[in-house]
């Protein structure tokens, strides 16, 4: 649909087979973009169909989670048109994933990466069920003193997998500048006058947070804020840097990026995941190439608290 002229509201609902109604619906919603040319409204074919192709395969992957066969079926009718290039991705925050995913989406026109941050466990669980394509993880196995690869085998015992390395990176105290409360170690999480914010159940810092609560032997009864959850590094700094928390655990970047001060506590392995059938497609090529590239490499060597050593090395692969 190259070089095609704007389309009217008419032109879009013809094609869409839709009433002009549902398509002034989806401008007022936001999910078609348009141009205003006075009082008329203006269509890009090329963005309607890309619009449109994205909202069926959202749709399409929903529907087989759940097994609507008769909406598949429905969608199967349009999909056909639709040159799908998006890749869905649902993992555990790290800024350097966004960084790829910017790469991605502006180094070429046909390749979209779509995030959402819920999390290493709920990543690899949306990965077995196939709602994502996509994860990222930095689970610590203290048995086997490994990243990631465990935990891996454990949630998808059996698949075919492929575990490649985004990035190593330093995690530790975000506190306010100055480090007014004289922050060192887990112990002083304990102070009577410190506020804390915590991870979310399931993300791969929680469970390194509470381990660490374990060995320490300090009970979460005793950390005020224990209770208080953020779902990403960014979130958690943002707590500090707007004085509703004393101290939370995040990435340096975030610290750093929020003018605060940071006291390194651990470093770790974060890792992408992805099955076969996307290992196999040229999208996760573009990926690889991207991730060995040396401008992305120098990219995140640019910002403070990452290795990139092990970047876009294969760690494990079946």
């Amino acid at each position: 649909m190259k070089d095609s002229s704007p389309l009217t509201v008419e032109e879009a609902a013809q094609i869409l087979k839709v009433s002009k109604y549902t398509i002034y619906d989806l401008v007022k919603r936001g999910e078609i973009p348009v141009q205003r040319v006075g009082r008329q409204i203006r269509i890009n074919p090329d963005i309607l169909h890309e619009s449109m192709c994205s909202s069926v395969k959202a749709e399409s992957k929903e529907s087989k989670v759940h097994g609507d066969k008769l909406k598949q079926e429905s969608i199967n009718q349009f999909t056909d048109n639709c040159n799908y290039s998006t890749l869905y991705f649902l993992g555990s925050h790290e800024p350097i994933v966004e960084l790829l995913a910017e790469f991605l989406n502006y180094s070429n026109d046909e390749f979209d990466l779509k995030l959402s941050f819920k999390g290493s466990m709920e990543g690899l669980l949306s990965l077995y069920r196939r709602q994502t394509d996509i994860t990222g993880i930095h689970l610590w196995d203290e048995k086997t003193g490994e990243y990631n690869i465990p935990y891996v085998q454990y949630v998808l015992p059996g698949e075919a997998v492929t575990i490649v390395n985004l990035v190593q990176r330093v995690q530790g105290f975000i506190v306010e500048p100055g480090n007014p409360h004289n922050m060192k170690s887990w112990e002083d999480l304990a102070k009577r006058n410190i506020s804390f914010i915590n991870r979310q159940r399931g993300s791969g810092t929680r469970l390194r947070i509470d381990d660490a609560l374990r060995k320490n032997r300090i009970s979460p009864a005793n950390i005020k804020g224990y209770e208080n959850e953020e779902e990403t590094h960014s979130g958690v700094a943002s707590r500090i840097a707007s004085k509703q928390a004393d101290v939370g655990i995040g990435v340096q970047s975030a610290a750093h990026r929020m003018g605060l001060d940071f006291v390194p506590l651990f470093h770790e392995q974060y890792d992408l995941v992805t099955l076969s059938e996307t290992a196999q497609g040229e999208f996760w090529n573009k990926i690889l190439n991207i991730l060995n590239s040396q401008p992305f490499q120098t990219a995140i060597q640019r910002q403070i608290g990452y290795d990139t050593t092990l970047t876009g090395k294969v760690i494990y692969k079946t």
